[in-house]
């Protein structure tokens, strides 16, 4: 929220505010679950939807975080909890897997904007909403919305009637389904959260984070693995790596952003692990290096680090003090030009210009293999003289035998006293 440093966070029985790593209840609910919540900036108040213990009643309530209290909005009898909800105007839309419904917030008259099949699969449902302009007038706004089922994200525009109510005037696909390829003509494989922020859209994808640009419609892959690829890691084996592609992500869950007026860039990102701040900050270092050449970008005293990853999109020309607040924050804490060692989750790194020394060259012809070669020379003239010794003495035990006794060999026998 506007100027108070604060992230709200729900549970099935309660919400909270956090502030300073300090967690504040806010609502609390009794024989009650909370399904749905929406932090709408605009209002600066809270949505939530809660389900009554027998199943049979939903509730959406708006709380104000000006004055600390909660008013009923609408009451739901029989109907399948919301998914998600998102705030435009003087509305609240509302979504699950049977319809899209808009509330008008003042006196709860609902307006239904889309009704989703059930059968046959895959389902058209929407399952995360996001608004552009939430805060202007409902005609102007833009709502994305995330379908799973085909795997596209749609951009509806809507209308007031005059009634308190709101129809859809137009609709299309804001970015199609595919191999969740980036760039101008990249596409979505299987997204599941949207989120508004800063004129661009977020999304998650798979087990990905990544962003569309309405305007030019490029697409770019933030943090996480391609979408597309196998399934999202155990949240115990969830990893953060310098490179974004690098990064290991379990299955993410919601997605959160500041509200406009604020100064804050950053997105915090729930997965089955942890809560990540993801900041899309200027990279003076990819800026300055020409053409995201590795040679340009770390040289001596550059004060920038380089990523090469696998596929030939995977370069990234990075700044040294952010690798440096990377290691710190590992537990334990490492040493960043450890990185210089070895690849890392199939990444190499090129440290010089952090004021890395890089790595020996690992070669057959090195130091180590002429020493080794030295000294096995020596072993084998050793042998040899050893050898040539021996075989000179038993030459001359041998001639000194045939002249005695005129015999090559000589034979011992042992006699004991009790034999005959």
């Amino acid at each position: 929220m506007v100027n108070e440093e604060t992230a709200y966070v729900a549970t099935r029985s309660g919400i909270k505010a956090l502030h300073e790593g300090h967690l504040t209840p806010l609502v609390e609910v009794i024989d009650e679950e909370i399904k749905a919540f929406h932090l709408c900036h605009h209002r600066h108040s809270i949505f939530y939807e809660v389900l009554s213990r027998d199943g049979g009643a939903l509730s959406v309530y708006e709380y104000s975080l000006s004055v600390r209290e909660k008013s009923l909005v609408t009451q739901f009898q029989d109907e399948m909890p919301a998914t998600a909800l998102a705030c435009v105007d003087e509305w609240l839309l509302r979504t699950s897997p049977e319809h899209l419904r808009a509330l008008h917030v003042s006196t709860g008259t609902a307006s239904e904007l889309r009704r989703f099949r059930q059968e046959p699969e895959p389902s058209d449902a929407v399952s995360s909403l996001s608004v552009a302009y939430a805060a202007d007038v409902v005609d102007r706004a833009e709502v994305f919305a995330a379908v799973p089922g085909n795997g596209t994200i749609m951009r509806i525009h809507l209308q007031h009637d005059g009634e308190n109510r709101l129809t859809e005037r137009a609709s299309e696909v804001a970015l199609h389904a595919g191999d969740g390829s980036d760039g101008i003509s990249g596409s979505a494989h299987a997204p599941e959260h949207v989120l508004w922020s800063r004129g661009e859209l977020l999304f998650t994808d798979g087990c990905s984070l990544r962003s569309l640009a309405p305007d030019s419609g490029r697409v770019r892959t933030l943090l996480g693995r391609a979408p597309g690829a196998a399934d999202c890691h155990h949240p115990a084996n969830e990893t953060l790596e310098p490179a974004p592609w690098a990064t290991r992500l379990s299955r993410p869950r919601a997605l959160a952003a500041a509200d406009e007026g604020t100064g804050h860039t950053s997105v915090l990102l729930l997965t089955e692990a942890q809560v990540i701040l993801v900041s899309d900050q200027p990279n003076t270092c990819a800026t300055s290096s020409a053409n995201d050449d590795e040679s340009h970008c770390s040289a001596e005293n550059s004060h920038c680090g380089w990523a090469e990853g696998a596929d030939p999109e995977q370069r990234l020309c990075f700044e040294c003090g952010e690798l440096e607040r990377w290691a710190a924050k590992l537990q334990p804490p490492a040493d960043p030009c450890s990185l210089e060692l070895a690849p890392r989750v199939g990444t190499r790194y090129q440290l010089v210009g952090c004021g890395c020394v890089p790595p020996p060259p690992i070669s057959g012809g090195g130091d180590d293999a002429g020493t080794i070669q030295a000294i096995l020379a020596v072993l084998l003239v050793i042998t040899v003289l050893v050898c040539g010794v021996m075989w000179k003495r038993r030459s001359r035990r041998a001639a000194a035998l045939q002249e005695l006794y005129g015999i090559d060999t000589a034979e011992f026998h042992t006699f004991e006293d009790n034999e005959s």
